[in-house]
């Protein structure tokens, strides 16, 4: 197998443990004999410990290579979650879930880095759209995945069972020699520091596009599953599959990315992504029954595998010299975007105005795409 495969791979047993843990809380807390709000500061340790990684990953891996960290990584991954099959209390559990987090997170960011590394810039937003149709499965899978083994099985079984999988890929990255890191230009004798690419007027907007397409979409992405709730009174498992539809628009952009590149500018895919994400939002202001729900979910796919990737293939240019520590930053800044718009759109649904948070997220989601659509050319062809 090539390097590329085997990331590939680990990076889609990564993105599924993204999610595994939500459908099998109420197991896991019934068994540690705790509450799901009290096991469920696993998910946030998780998360916490996986966007504050890229900030190590990064640069490590422009030293070491890319394969070489995230093959060290994997195992690291695989025995800590290991471990949380073994708990036998609920900050046991918490703590282990933080390891496991820290260790995901080298997965898909370094796979990201090293599509940046081994494609011209022109195939390069191809790759990430097939790379986006792999996450995009990978996280609409995962909540059966964990909800049936745990079901008929156990959630212990299904952690081990989990943590055996991993090591496949990872013991084949150790059968390969890991590249080589990008050497540094001609008269640079040190790495380039966070500081150097936040001075990029360039690179900062490509930050800061991240970071508010993280607080507009991901923010309100999140209460959309009560927003159907209490709009449509549908079940849990109806509105499961109506968000799912989300996935699988991601997963038909994706997989359309090397037709419409050769119709379509990256400036314009870029703008036409901001677009239809605007028009999903906005089109859950009114009341329409729910299969226009359905309709919006299927546009917020395929406007954020648009925008999303224009903004990913642009963060990989921004240093070729110090690709993974860039990048990090990048995925650093998506998570920050992530957290910060989940805390403030939720003042907006507890106050009852979902409306705006729908009206306001459109309007920032449009600002980003026009914005991205305006940058001048980051390559030479």
């Amino acid at each position: 197998m090539t390097p590329l495969v085997l990331l590939v791979t680990l990076a889609f047993i990564v993105t599924v443990d993204v999610r595994i843990i939500a459908p099998v809380l109420p197991s896991i807390s019934g068994s540690l004999g705790s509450t799901a709000g009290a096991v469920g500061l696993a998910m946030t340790t998780y998360s916490f410990a996986y966007g504050a990684g890229q900030l190590v990953y990064g640069p490590v891996s422009d030293r070491y290579g890319r394969l070489a960290v995230v093959r060290v990584a994997a195992l690291g991954f695989s025995l800590s979650t290991a471990l949380s099959a073994a708990c036998a209390t609920t900050w046991q559990f918490v703590g282990a879930r933080l390891l496991v987090g820290a260790f995901a997170g080298a997965a898909v960011p370094l796979t990201l880095v090293y599509i940046g590394d081994s494609f011209d810039y022109g195939e390069r937003q191809i790759m990430l759209g097939r790379m986006s149709v792999v996450t995009s499965a990978a996280l609409a899978f995962s909540a059966s995945i964990g909800g049936t083994v745990a079901h008929f099985v156990s959630w212990r079984m299904m952690l081990l069972g989990y943590s055996v999988l991993a090591l496949a890929p990872a013991a084949l990255m150790f059968r390969l020699d890991p590249a080589r890191p990008a050497r540094r230009p001609e008269g640079i004798d040190r790495p380039a520091r966070f500081a150097d690419f936040l001075a990029d007027p360039r690179a900062r907007l490509v930050y800061l596009g991240v970071f508010v397409e993280g607080f507009f979409l991901w923010g309100t992405v999140t209460y959309l599953g009560a927003l159907a709730v209490s709009r449509h009174g549908l079940d849990q498992f109806a509105v499961g599959m109506l968000i799912a539809l989300f996935g699988i628009g991601t997963m038909v952009g994706g997989s359309l990315m090397a037709p419409v590149r050769r119709r379509v500018s990256e400036n314009a895919l870029a703008g036409g992504g901001g677009a239809l994400l605007a028009l999903a939002f906005l089109a859950l202001i009114p009341r329409w029954p729910w299969p226009v729900f359905g309709a919006a979910m299927l546009l917020l796919g395929l406007g954020f595998v648009a925008l999303h990737t224009t903004l990913q293939v642009r963060a990989t240019e921004i240093s070729a010299a110090n690709r993974g520590k860039a990048f990090s930053l990048f995925a650093f800044s998506l998570f920050v975007g992530l957290s910060a718009g989940t805390a403030a759109l939720g003042r907006l649904v507890d106050a009852g105005q979902q409306n705006a948070m729908l009206a306001i997220s459109a309007v920032g989601l449009l600002v980003v795409g026009a914005t991205a659509a305006r940058a001048r050319r980051w390559s030479h062809p």
